[in-house]
């Protein structure tokens, strides 16, 4: 007994020191886990279990170290052994699921996710997101429709971040083995905590070269990535992070991001370094992706007011700063985390942790329609593995890209794969433009292609695979519909493209014409935004050569229109529609870049403009000899019209002389002259292209024509107000009103001759002068096209406007 008692108490104490042990080894575990120092506190855990191996916080904290580490096979069997006891915390449950899925192991990871939905309710709705996902990842493993290489320039450390710089690539690494530039220090050996840029270019092979450093010196260009340059390479915005090396670069490891913008000297050196105006504390802002035009910046962060975690916002240059960040919506953000946006001018590519996909972060490219990111698709397999898929960005001129993944077969931890597409499929989805629902049974006409017309199916879908050397434009359209032209080309990228392609309604068209604040010219190619101020939906419009545009507008309804052209200053105004006015919108001037309303030198603004009005001009009328031949005929008006050749000439000077010819008691403007019909034939098409879609060929007599400005004359009278039964020939009934206030003559006064009869207390307004019917039919399909969707042609018999069947 005496003996016994020493035993007993010698072997208690060992106990205590054990347990004391193993409490200071999980303190210490703990902390580092909370500091997001995931690889020492794996091995303080490890001395935990080495006493308790089955002590459940240390199996479950071990794990999720594993899996931030990317070792998902050494997380496993903790998970496992935590997931045994009873008290595990349901978030140990998920990772054990989620590390089930990245290991492809998907119908037990799917029973797993089952069983936390049906358990938790705080994990409901992810878990079944996620068990949806396994289904999704073994259904789609289809043929990869891209080529994928582990790229050569990869090193055993975390190689990530790449960057397309005119035809180089700049990407971060943590690799050690290569010194600095301008540095005689041999290159360290070690581990270090930083990771540098490098800069690098294709060998002849197509592969990536061994890397330089992208900066001078030692202490300098340390952790700046992820990073985008503008397309002209003289920007470049950049992220400072905390990324470690072998540590997944996923928000759950506890990473800090700030975003910053540089200029970019010719030698490739950044210069006056500035935040970004909307960083701010307690939340990050990175992976930043310059348009193709400089003017927007997209980029992803996990700000307040968000849909989950990171979420991907756009913000707009203005002058020299930048517009507040615009969330892009709940279509491209999910209830998880979107990070590394690549926006190529049609598509927006990122990576998301929560959409269906494989596992991980997956790749996934997203559609804009009406001015709003409505679709989404998955990059498919070859370009996504249940790993970590990101970083994606891609040089369609070239048919290359790049991509960072920690997939199985690499080289190190993090690593950048090339890519090359592989496939031609394009996909057209027709939408209506103010609502957003497919049209389905609408016409896809390539007749203009030497093909035929198609219609959509039940989900306003027609794809087809593009065929070599097509260069043409198709037409699509629905009766109750503005047509639109689409442009089809083929370059022999081997695309993968969806075309959005939203119609308007006629019936909640509204149009509107935008000129330039400096000189007066009609604007094309100006985006215009609508946004409702109370649903937030958005739809988007395009001008024409003429500047005009039409969109669609529901009634009775608040919009903010917003207009902007790459080298003009933005406008925004708020535009309210009613139940049934004229459809139209105010004309626009956006004035250029550094100019003021007054025509003088500023800085940028963006203001409402007012209706442009004609400038007056001194140029006496000057004539000129126009020798015979052929040339083509632009523009006929009736000899009241006056007619600013200069408009014209800005428009079709290219083709040929611009000029004027009275004939008929019409006034006729007219491109050339050419010595032949062929030489004719070519410059008609290139002005119908121009947007003179009636323009063509004429044989010309030699005369005198009028090929400069003549002075402008006195504001134009009212239109003629004959009776009914002083009109002749065919004409365009456009509509009946009341007050005149409401109807914009300029958009039609380039059709026919206005002419308003009156009818009691209202006015019929008309489009004359047409003396035959083929003349009058031309005329309804514009008139119809420019917002009076109820026109038709008309007759006068005996004093009676009749319409003509």
């Amino acid at each position: 007994m005496k003996i016994f008692k020493p035993l007993l108490t010698l072997l208690l104490f060992m106990l205590m020191a054990n347990a004391m042990m193993a409490q200071a080894a999980l303190k210490r575990a703990n902390k580092q886990y909370e500091l997001f120092a995931f690889a020492p506190a794996v091995e303080s855990y490890k001395d935990v279990l080495s006493k308790n191996p089955n002590h459940l916080e240390a199996n479950s904290k071990i794990a999720d170290c594993y899996r931030m580490l990317n070792d998902l096979d050494k997380a496993l069997p903790h998970y496992q052994a935590a997931v045994a006891q009873d008290g595990v915390e349901d978030i140990y449950r998920f990772q054990y699921g989620l590390t089930l899925q990245g290991l492809g192991r998907y119908d037990l990871a799917k029973s797993v996710f089952n069983d936390l939905a049906n358990r938790s309710e705080a994990f409901r709705i992810r878990a079944k997101q996620f068990a949806d996902a396994c289904d999704f990842a073994k259904n789609n493993q289809d043929t990869p429709r891209y080529k994928i290489t582990n790229e050569y320039a990869n090193s055993p450390f975390t190689d990530f971040s790449p960057a397309l710089f005119n035809d180089r690539v700049v990407f971060a690494s943590f690799r050690t083995d290569i010194r600095s530039r301008d540095s005689r220090s041999a290159p360290s050996t070690g581990d270090v905590s930083a990771n540098r840029l490098f800069i690098t270019q294709r060998d002849k092979n197509g592969f990536l070269e061994t890397p330089v450093t992208l900066h001078s010196g030692f202490g300098i260009g340390t952790n700046e990535a992820p990073l985008s340059y503008s397309a002209d390479g003289k920007w470049v915005a950049f992220t400072k992070n905390n990324f470690s090396d072998g540590v997944r670069q996923i928000p759950a490891s506890g990473m800090e991001l700030t975003l910053y913008l540089a200029q970019v000297n010719a030698n490739g050196d950044w210069t006056t370094a500035a935040p970004f105006p909307h960083n701010g504390s307690g939340f990050s802002t990175g992976y930043p992706s310059f348009s193709p035009d400089g003017k927007a910046l997209f980029f992803a962060s996990d700000r307040a007011g968000g849909y989950g975690g990171f979420d991907l916002y756009v913000s707009y240059q203005v002058g020299n700063t930048w517009s507040a960040p615009e969330n892009l919506g709940q279509a491209v953000n999910s209830l998880g985390n979107e990070i590394s946006p690549f926006f190529d001018g049609a598509s927006l590519y990122f990576s998301s942790d929560y959409h269906k996909g494989f596992g991980g972060f997956d790749i996934f490219r997203a559609e804009e329609s009406a001015g709003r990111w409505s679709t989404i698709y998955h990059g498919g397999a070859g370009l996504n593995s249940s790993s970590d898929d990101y970083s994606f960005s891609f040089d369609a001129g070239r048919n290359v890209g790049y991509f960072v993944s920690n997939r199985p077969g690499g080289k190190g931890k993090e690593d950048l794969y090339k890519v090359e597409k592989e496939t031609d499929n394009i996909v057209i989805k027709v939408t209506d433009a103010a609502t957003g629902k497919p049209i389905s049974d609408a016409s896809v006409d390539f007749t203009t292609c030497g093909d035929k017309a198609y219609q959509t199916n039940l989900n306003g879908v027609f794809n087809f695979q593009l065929l070599d050397n097509l260069n043409c434009s198709i037409s699509i359209g629905k009766d109750g519909y503005l047509p639109k032209q689409v442009a089809i080309t083929s370059l022999g990228l081997r695309q993968n493209r969806t075309l959005e392609v939203a119609l308007t309604n006629v019936g909640s068209a509204y149009q509107g014409k935008i000129f330039n604040g400096n000189n007066g010219y009609a604007l094309d190619d100006v985006k215009i935004i609508a946004t409702n101020t109370k649903s937030n939906e958005a739809n988007a419009t395009k001008s024409d050569m003429k500047g005009e545009y039409f969109i669609a507008l529901m009634p009775n309804s608040s919009y903010l229109l917003r207009y902007s052209k790459a080298g003009f200053q933005d406008v925004s105004f708020t535009f309210k529609t009613g139940d049934n006015d004229t459809r139209m919108i105010q004309n626009i001037e956006l004035l250029p870049v550094g100019f003021s309303a007054g025509g003088g030198k500023t800085d940028p603004v963006s203001t409402p403009a007012e209706t442009p009005q004609e400038a007056v001009t001194t140029n006496t009328t000057s004539s000129g000899a126009i020798t015979g031949g052929y040339a083509v005929q632009i523009a006929s008006l009736t000899n009241d019209k006056t007619v600013t050749l200069s408009d014209y000439t800005a428009k079709a000077g290219a083709e040929g002389t611009v000029y004027m010819v009275e004939e008929g008691g019409r006034k006729k403007v007219r491109v050339g002259t050419f010595n032949t019909r062929d030489a004719a034939a070519a410059a008609q098409k290139n002005l119908r292209a121009k947007g003179f879609s009636g323009a063509f060929t004429v044989e010309e007599s030699t005369r005198q024509a009028q090929t400069s400005e003549a002075p402008k004359q006195k504001p134009k009278e009212a239109p003629s107000q004959p009776a009914a039964d002083e009109l002749k020939g065919y004409m365009v009934r456009l509509a009946t009103v009341s007050n005149l206030n409401n109807f914009n003559r300029g958009t039609v006064d380039d059709v026919g001759e206005i002419t308003l009869v009156p009818k009691g207390n209202l006015t019929i307004i008309l489009l004359s002068g047409f003396d035959t019917r083929d003349a009058a039919e031309t005329a309804l399909r514009k008139a119809r096209n420019r917002g009076f969707p109820e026109a038709y042609v008309v007759t006068s018999e005996k004093g009676e406007l009749k319409k003509v069947q």
